[in-house]
C-alpha cells in the first residue's frame, strides 16, 4: 500500500507557528496582527497585493529559523503507523512553500520515513490524484489528511482517524480512479 501523507497540521502541527511568522511580519510592515486560532492564509491576509511578496519572504524566513523544531508538534501516532510500511511507500503530499517543507521536514528529521515530497497546489483534485496514481503505479492507495473539504466530490472510504490533541486526521483510502 501507498500512503500520501499532507504536511502541515496532518503530519505536524504548524499553524502557532505560521501564525506567528505571518504576525511577526504583517507588524514588520506596519499592518495589525490578526488575533485568531484558525490558520492564517496568504488568502485571508487584508493587504495590498503588492505588499503581499515581501509579507510571505518574512513570514517563510521566521517560520525557519532554528526555533522551528522546538515550535512544532510531530503526530507520532501517524509516524508511528508509517514506521511499519516501507519508506519507499511512502510520501509527503504538501501545498506548502518549499523551503519551509524542507526545513520542517530537516529539522523534524522525518526523511528517513518517507521517499520524497510530492508539492501540489491541491486544487483541482483529479489532477493531483492522477498524479498520486502514477507514482505509485497503483489504483489504490491511502492519503492521510486534515482538510475534509478536499475530497467533498470524491466521498472516498475512510480508513483511519488519527484524533489526538493537535490532530484530526483521516486516512482516505483512493480506489480505481
Amino acid at each position: 500500500m501507498y500512503y500520501f501523507i499532507d504536511l502541515d497540521d496532518t503530519l505536524v502541527n504548524t499553524t502557532p507557528l505560521n501564525n506567528d511568522a505571518y504576525n511577526y511580519a504583517l507588524e514588520k510592515y506596519g499592518h495589525q496582527r490578526l488575533n485568531t486560532e484558525q490558520r492564517i492564509t496568504r488568502e485571508n491576509l487584508k493587504i495590498k497585493p503588492s505588499e503581499l511578496p515581501k509579507i510571505i519572504y518574512e513570514k517563510q524566513k521566521y517560520f525557519c529559523l532554528p526555533w522551528l523544531y522546538y515550535r512544532v508538534v510531530i503526530n507520532q501516532k501517524l509516524l508511528n503507523m508509517l514506521k511499519d510500511n516501507p519508506k519507499n511507500n511512502c510520501y509527503i503530499w504538501t501545498k506548502a512553500d518549499r523551503k519551509r517543507a524542507y526545513a520542517v521536514i530537516k529539522q523534524c528529521r522525518l526523511s528517513k520515513y518517507f521517499n520524497g515530497i510530492i508539492f501540489d497546489d491541491k486544487k483541482n483534485l483529479d489532477y493531483s490524484l492522477n498524479r498520486l496514481k502514477t507514482i505509485a503505479n497503483n489504483t489504490d492507495f491511502t492519503i492521510y489528511e486534515n482538510d475534509s473539504n478536499l475530497f467533498r466530490s470524491l466521498s472516498p472510504q475512510i480508513t483511519d482517524v488519527i484524533k489526538d490533541g493537535f490532530f484530526d486526521v483521516k486516512g482516505y483510502f483512493i480506489s480505481q480512479l
